[in-house]
Formats: structure tokens, C-alpha cells, sequence
């Protein structure tokens, strides 16, 4: 497409399709017989990928707004360039781009196509991309084809089906034939609140009441206020109605009204070695309806005398684990971030094939923060989501005891 789009100025659309076919097949097929698992085409070829797939973007909008200047068709492909790498300075980088690229062509070849402008653009700008922000990619491979022992800081969780669903841990349990609980009695997000402790944290500092929370969790009721940043709501209720609820997953609340209808939550737990102690345990929160919020499955993970709280979400054929360090805060409170010092916290995105062989990237862009506090006699937590060092939303909890 990107090769026929290039040859249209010129009349040559069939021939332009054939070559850049022979030209990007032929890159990417030498970049994925030298390529080393585990890392990512080289940066010429996702570029030349990326500047054919601007010049038929390019060729649609020209038929589209045809008698626009030609820094319009730079500016926006700048801007959603820019807007992949998750970044407000990326955005407007971008679009900077694509004002001067427009303008620059137009004077050079007054009858420029729009194809080009845009190619051009997308070179030029993920060219000064790379060089800015150089060591700081926003996806990295942790692994190609490994197992889930190579990654210990991923929670291999997949869903078979399209629909996760709140009865997620009971099939996952008849399927290998692991023993299966029900929202157990007294039943906590982790067994031993001590088994947090390392350099960051000393779990002995914190308040009584957090630490029973977290070994006693069903003991205590949650009401949730939503806070979502302007810019934000549009994208996520696409998001919410497209992939969300169809999937049964990841369908945070958007308005306070919604909460309002009633949110009931329960922890589930599966015995995998017949030991009898809970190997694994699923958070469930819905509606009151049976409509999913989440099933995130809990667990302590210690890599390096450093322990982590790993929480895995379930997708199809895949999983979305968030891998989050904890610190002592505000005086005897808890936060758990996944953007430290440390290269392992961090959300994971992996697609799960048969056999639980994983290929996992790091959403390097992706931040998150759970701030366990007690402010006089409220116990509150702030949960908080970020792009690029920008939060976007805030869940807002009181939790009290039953």
C-alpha cells in the first residue's frame, strides 16, 4: 500500500506497489533471519515499515481533504506518531515535525503529494525520536519463546476462551486439576505480610490495620470514587466498550454513579501442589449485576533479597501482569510503585503459547502506584495510573472493616 501511495504522483501505482512489496519484504526478511531472539528488527527497517505505512495513511486523507495545504497531512501523522509513544513532548514533537516537513516540501515541490509529506515525516521524526530518547524505548523484549521460570516476575495466567470472566480461577483449576476455593473464610491478598520485606520496606513500621488488610482482606469493605483526566475519558469509553466488557477484564469504573450501584469483591484461591496451602489467589471485583471489573491473580514474588507484589490479569491466549515494589510512606504506610530504580518492577504485556511458553515485552511508558495510608481515622488508599509520567486516573478508596 505504502509503495502504491508513493506512485501515484508520478501515475505509477501498480509499479510502486510491486516495489515497495520486493523492497520492505526483502528488508524484513533479512532483518528476521539475522535478528537474535529477544530483540527487536533494527531501527532502519521499523522506520522504512513505519514511512510506507505514513504514505498510504497519506494517500487516504488526501482523498479525503485534497485542497489543504500540505503541513496539515504533516501535522497530523506527526501527531499520532508521536501519540504511540505515549508521550505529551512526543506528541508535540511530532507535530512540530510535520508543520515544518509540510512546509518545507511544499516550497521545495510546490505540487507535492501528500504520500510523501507524510513519509517524510515519519522518517524525520522517528529518526529525531530515537536520538532524543535513545536507551529509553517504550517497549523491550524480556523474552522470546522462554518459560514462565526465566520470568518470575510475570504471573503466566491465560485465558483459552474470549471472555475471562469472575469464574475465571474455578475453570482455570478444573483444567489442571488443582484444588479450587471459594472466598474463604478470612482469607487475605497475601499469606504473610512479612514476606514484603527487603531493602525498601520494613514491613514492621507500618500501621497494624494496612498489615491486616493485606493477610485478612475479606475482614474489610471498599468504596471506590473514579477520578479520570479530561483527555482521558473519550479514549477509555472506547476502549471500555470495545475490549473491556466484551472480554470480561480490566473494566475499571469511569463515572461515580456507576460505583453507586453496588461493587462487590471476594478473593478465590487454588492449591496447585496439593500441599494445602494457597498457591494462588484471584482478587474479584463486579457489579453487583455479575458484570467483571477485574480478576487480578496475587503473589509474592523474591528476586535478588527484593520482593515484589506480582499481580497477573488474565487475556486471551496471553496476560497483562503488573510487577510492583513495595516502600515504607508516609510514615506506617505502604506504596507500591512500578517504576523504581530497580529494572524489574514494571507492567508486562505476554502473549502465552502452548506448553506456557511465554514472549513478553516490558510497557515501559506504563506507571502505577498504590498508596496504602491511614489519614486520622480514615483508611484510605490513592491508586493511581500514569502515560508517560502523566497520571490519567485515580481510583480514590475507604476502606473499612466489617
Amino acid at each position: 500500500m505504502g509503495g502504491a501511495a508513493l506512485g501515484v504522483s508520478g501515475g505509477k501505482v501498480l509499479p510502486g506497489a510491486v516495489i515497495g512489496a520486493a523492497v520492505l519484504g526483502l528488508l524484513s526478511g533479512w532483518a528476521d533471519a539475522t535478528r537474535r531472539p529477544g530483540k527487536p528488527q533494527p531501527l532502519v527497517v521499523r522506520i522504512a515499515s513505519a514511512a510506507l505505512i505514513g504514505a498510504g495513511v497519506g494517500w487516504l486523507i488526501d482523498g479525503a481533504l485534497p485542497s489543504w495545504p500540505a503541513w496539515v497531512p504533516g501535522v497530523l501523522i506527526g501527531a499520532v506518531t508521536g501519540l504511540a509513544g505515549l508521550r505529551p513532548s512526543k506528541v508535540l514533537l511530532g507535530a512540530g515535525v510535520g508543520v515544518l516537513t509540510g512546509v518545507a516540501l511544499a516550497l521545495i515541490v510546490p505540487d507535492i503529494g501528500w504520500p510523501e509529506v507524510c513519509a517524510v515525516t515519519v522518517v524525520l521524526y522517528r529518526s529525531l525520536s530515537a536520538y532524543l530518547w535513545r536507551g529509553r524505548e517504550q517497549l523491550k523484549i524480556m523474552g522470546e519463546r522462554v518459560t514462565g521460570a526465566d520470568l518470575p516476575f510475570v504471573v503466566p495466567f491465560s485465558e483459552a476462551t474470549k471472555h475471562v470472566g469472575v469464574d475465571y480461577l474455578e475453570r482455570y483449576a478444573r483444567a489442571v486439576g488443582a484444588r479450587y476455593t471459594h472466598s474463604p473464610l478470612d482469607v487475605g491478598i497475601v499469606a504473610d505480610f512479612a514476606e514484603l520485606a527487603g531493602p525498601s520496606f520494613d514491613p514492621s513500621v507500618v500501621n497494624p490495620l494496612i498489615r491486616e488488610f493485606y493477610e485478612h482482606t475479606s475482614r474489610f469493605t471498599l468504596s471506590i470514587v473514579p477520578e479520570w483526566r479530561p483527555w482521558m475519558r473519550l479514549p477509555y469509553r472506547l476502549y471500555r466498550e470495545t475490549v473491556a466488557k466484551p472480554l470480561g477484564q480490566a473494566n475499571a469504573p469511569f463515572e461515580i454513579d456507576e460505583v453507586q450501584r453496588g461493587v462487590i469483591s471476594w478473593i478465590d484461591t487454588i492449591d496447585v501442589d496439593g500441599d494445602g496451602r494457597a498457591d494462588f489467589r484471584a482478587w474479584v471485583r463486579a457489579y453487583e449485576n455479575g458484570e467483571p471489573l477485574y480478576v487480578g491473580i496475587y503473589t509474592v514474588v523474591r528476586i535478588d533479597d527484593v520482593a515484589y507484589v506480582a499481580v497477573g490479569f488474565p487475556l486471551p491466549a496471553g496476560n497483562f501482569t503488573a510487577t510492583l515494589q513495595p516502600f515504607n510512606n508516609r510514615a506506617d504506610g505502604l506504596l507500591l510503585r512500578s517504576q523504581t530504580d530497580l529494572a524489574l518492577p514494571g507492567h508486562y504485556l505476554s502473549f502465552v503459547e502452548e506448553g506456557g511458553v511465554l514472549t513478553t515485552l516490558q510497557l515501559r511508558a506504563f506507571g502505577e502506584e498504590i498508596d496504602v495510608f491511614l489519614e486520622g481515622d480514615r483508611f484510605r488508599t490513592e491508586h493511581r495510573f500514569s502515560l508517560g509520567n502523566v497520571t490519567f486516573m485515580t481510583l480514590h478508596y475507604e476502606i473499612t472493616r466489617r
